[in-house]
């Protein structure tokens, strides 16, 4: 049934001193099912918008794009392993500048909801999680009361909350809610107490004035597992009887407002499956129905933006045998598209929310340029010793050591080895894709969904050359040994069913190309591709920061794109459906930069002659689900 429209009294969320009411609150009103803003009935329209996918010179431009289609409200995480990549350095520089991107929200007059985790999900590396966590433990047992997981979270915690404080709305900012980690009802390990221990943290830092929440999928076991009734619940869908969705919330709080914290208007998108979409006519109807019901809704995507660098995640099981990762684009089918422009589906859910609160003037949509073709050229590879000496680094492992024990995240590592009779090598387990080198030739390429594969060696120098395509970020798998999920060699290697020892290791983080100093290019002559090749290409045309291109990667393989010395993130046009990267305006860089535009790529599996800076963005291109 409809819920009961808001009267003039006010009911705390928490009881207030006798006496006492806030000049500025944000509250549920239980008795009158609906939230108060300074005590007046408010219903908050919110689109999910995270701050790290947005180059920082652009967030304004899209909050008002958000302002001006009717939100209120901006809804955005706060990733963990964002802000603390090593453990007990906090970096909140740049795109990371979280306290910037609240103060800009408070100038405009939107609203801020903020999704601390510590699980965000969100197609994001690993979930939000440090990839340096794992290894804290052999026993850690992730999204758990387990004591290393807790500690490390509420360490976290006791540094980012109280820094949050001054931006609460009762204390003059604009953030309204927080919520309590995520979804936690589909995690099987059903920990309340771990709730409990997070929930007391926050109101021990930040009070006991501010809306603290939750969100589920609207089923009774989720709910069960993931709510407390300390707290206020709320459930996500994207379609379905919103009626019985909302009353099924209701009956995990005593009174309040329908909620729908996470409206889907599009969806996700992994390497080697079709580019999903949604149609525009049933978001709108959909939104139009929840908000004439009186639910107060956020909207995840209202613009996904990108995974720049190695910021993707992937989809997978508790093991990693399925591992499916998402794309570098985090698009979403959105309504603001991935570089900020306005679709049709933008305009049509502008006309409904102009029925429920003001609307306003929208700001254009940004230029994009076509700088035409850029021809790449062989430049040496990874291995080269000037170019670890610039950008990488090297250790030694016993037995070999993931990415994380050898503290590094993301890129890429090689084993190194001098064999030196003839055998048979047997590689156990590998993340995520090995490619096995004598000798300067590719022997095989192994999968990430192999295991215990063997190969006949003869003697001589073996590389085994491991890419990192990102840490698993599905929630329900994060719990029991977490440790499954690190990268590079995770069991043992075999020769002639011996262990092999003592390996030489070549770190390669490949963040940037700002330490590559452009050694001087070797010749490959007669030789056949490697992977882990780098091809530089230079045009001498003014790289436009007022303006976005985007590279086409077509006719390549796999790797990395570089922009200005950027990372853009990976290329996987074998795969598919992307085939283009988003390279923003912003990322143009300084004028020592602008008179001339270079790209650089690492490829590990097909290289080609050029790319094509082009003014079309390209996320439907042929999928092969058979490369993953």
């Amino acid at each position: 049934m409809l819920p009961r429209l808001c009267l003039t009294t006010t009911l705390l969320l928490l009881a207030l001193s006798p006496g006492t009411v806030s000049e500025r609150s944000f509250v549920v009103d239980h008795k009158d099912n609906c939230f108060r803003k300074d005590g007046q009935k408010y219903q908050f329209i919110s689109g999910s918008m995270h701050y790290y996918r947005i180059p920082r010179p652009y967030w304004k431009d899209r909050l008002l794009k958000l302002k001006g289609a009717g939100f209120n409200t901006v809804q955005t995480y706060i990733p963990w392993n964002l802000h603390e990549p090593v453990k007990g350095q906090l970096d909140f520089a740049g795109r990371k500048d979280l306290f910037s991107y609240l103060k800009l929200c408070s100038e405009l007059e939107i609203l801020v909801l903020l999704r601390p985790g510590p699980f965000i999900a969100a197609e994001y590396e690993f979930g939000g999680f440090p990839s340096w966590l794992p290894t804290e433990s052999k026993t850690i047992s992730f999204r758990s009361s387990e004591p290393v997981y807790l500690k490390n979270v509420l360490t976290w915690y006791g540094e980012l909350l109280p820094m949050l404080v001054e931006y609460l709305y009762h204390n003059g900012g604009p953030v309204i809610g927080l919520q309590v980690e995520n979804e936690y009802g589909s995690n099987p390990a059903c920990d309340k107490v771990y709730l409990q221990t997070l929930t007391k943290q926050f109101r021990d830092i930040l009070g006991q004035e501010i809306l603290l929440y939750t969100v589920d999928g609207p089923g009774k076991g989720m709910l069960d597992c993931g709510t407390l009734p300390e707290l206020y619940n709320t459930v996500d869908f994207g379609g379905g009887n919103i009626t019985s969705h909302f009353n099924l919330q209701a009956q995990y709080n005593s009174g309040g407002p329908p909620v729908n914290t996470e409206f889907y208007p599009g969806w996700l998108s992994h390497w080697g499956h079709k580019f999903p979409s949604k149609s525009r006519t049933a978001t709108a109807n959909k939104l139009d129905e929840m908000l004439a019901y009186g639910a107060s809704v956020n909207m995840y995507m209202f613009h996904g933006g990108s995974n720049f660098g190695y910021t993707s995640g992937a989809k997978g099981n508790k093991d990693a045998s399925v591992f499916e990762p998402h794309t570098t684009s985090y698009d979403y089918d959105a309504p603001l598209s991935e570089a900020g422009d306005t679709t049709m589906k933008y305009w049509d859910i502008r006309n409904v929310n102009s029925k429920y609160g003001p609307v306003y003037d929208v700001p254009k949509n940004s230029t994009k340029k076509s700088y035409g073709k850029v021809d790449m050229m062989y430049w040496g590879s990874v291995l080269n010793d000037t170019f670890v000496s610039q950008c990488g680094r090297r250790t030694k492992n016993v037995q070999p050591l993931s990415l994380e024990e050898n503290k590094q995240t993301n890129g890429v590592i090689v084993y190194t080895k001098m064999i030196d009779e003839a055998g048979t090598l047997t590689v156990g387990k590998v993340r995520d894709r090995a490619y096995l080198v004598l000798d300067g030739k590719l022997l095989i390429t192994i999968k990430g969904s192999s295991s215990n594969v063997s190969i006949g060696l003869m003697p001589g120098k073996l590389d085994i050359i491991v890419l990192s395509d990102g840490h698993i970020n599905t929630g329900h798998v994060h719990m029991d040994n977490p440790r499954n999920y690190m990268k590079g060699i995770t069991e043992p290697i075999l020769y002639n069913s011996e262990l092999l020892l003592n390996w030489d290791v070549t770190l390669l983080p490949l963040d940037s190309m700002s330490c590559f100093q452009n050694f001087r290019h070797e010749s490959r002559g007669n030789q056949p591709f490697l992977p882990g090749s780098i091809y530089i290409g230079q045009i001498d045309k003014t790289c436009d920061s007022t303006t976005d291109t985007f590279v086409d990667t077509t006719g390549w393989g796999k790797g990395v794109v570089f922009f200005q010395t950027q990372n853009l993130g990976r290329h996987w046009p074998l795969a598919g459906p992307q085939l283009t990267l988003y390279a923003p305006g912003p990322f143009c860089g300084g004028a020592e930069r602008n008179s001339t535009i270079t790209v650089h790529i690492v490829e590990f599996e097909q290289p080609a002659d050029h790319v094509t800076l082009t003014d079309q963005h390209n996320l439907r291109g042929p999928i092969d689900h058979s490369q993953l």
